[in-house]
């Protein structure tokens, strides 16, 4: 894929762009009503998915082939991605969904009372409640990542994270998390099964991400998450070098793909 390509598609994909035409306030109260109610696909889309029920457990897998993700592959999270709405399970396998963004809740929201009935439903079948976002993979910035959840578990770790992010758009705080995925194995009910998580290394700001990927094959992980882009987006405050004691570890640059 040419460098264009790459940056092209994900400035285009993130934050809708830039920008998302609601107030911080509209935002982040849209994010928190959708993290406290859970406790869409394109062309450019890729679908990750999380098994973790006992004998059926999976893990983390992506793509239409099902491959585990690389363990140590970095996120960037589009904050305005939030989606939720209802999917229908029969047999183990989703027969008709209703999804809309968090942003359209009063105009695209679908309530329970209006889901179509897909009866008769075995135990574990029917219509639950979903909650999903977008992500992309800092080495391939132009492939959009999609995850969608129904379980308890995926909606709780959504749920925290989007909080999270709510919280921080009220605060003025860098509000895109960069993230790693994790799992973790528990019992219930004398079953095991694993659970989703999000391990966030840190939090910048939309426009450090754009300068981040504007940077290309340049771009470097750990000045982002430093906040060593802040020069690239603020001409005005001047760099201020600071000594160093000892000579710092190596920098995580993007990994490059085979050839």
């Amino acid at each position: 894929m040419a460098e264009e390509e790459k940056k092209g598609g994900a400035l285009t994909a993130f934050a809708g762009g830039g920008k998302v035409a609601v107030s911080k306030e509209a935002r982040a109260a849209a994010l928190m009503e959708s993290a406290e109610a859970g406790g869409s696909g394109g062309g450019d889309t890729i679908y990750l998915t999380f098994s973790g029920q006992g004998a059926n457990y999976a893990g983390w897998k992506i793509g239409r082939d099902k491959k585990k993700p690389d363990a140590d592959a970095v996120y960037i999270v589009d904050p305005d991605s939030s989606t939720e709405g209802w999917t229908c399970w029969k047999g183990g396998s989703p027969v008709a969904k209703h999804e809309w963004s968090v942003f359209e809740r009063k105009t695209m929201a679908v309530s329970q009372a209006q889901l179509e009935d897909h009866g008769p439903y075995a135990d574990g079948d029917g219509w639950q409640f979903m909650m999903g976002i977008s992500m992309f993979d800092v080495d391939e910035p132009g492939q959009k990542i999609t995850f969608s959840t129904t379980s308890k578990s995926g909606r709780n770790a959504l749920g925290d994270m989007t909080k999270e992010i709510a919280e921080r758009i009220i605060a003025d705080d860098p509000e895109v998390p960069v993230i790693q995925l994790t799992s973790e194995m528990f019992e219930a009910q004398g079953k095991k099964n694993g659970k989703p998580g999000f391990d966030i290394e840190g939090w910048v700001t939309p426009a450090e991400v754009f300068a981040y990927l504007e940077a290309g094959d340049d771009g470097d992980l750990e000045d982002l998450l430093a906040g060593g882009y802040e020069a690239d987006i603020d001409a005005e405050e001047p760099e201020v070098e600071e000594e160093q004691e000892e000579a710092p570890a190596p920098k995580r640059r993007r990994r490059k793909a085979p050839a």
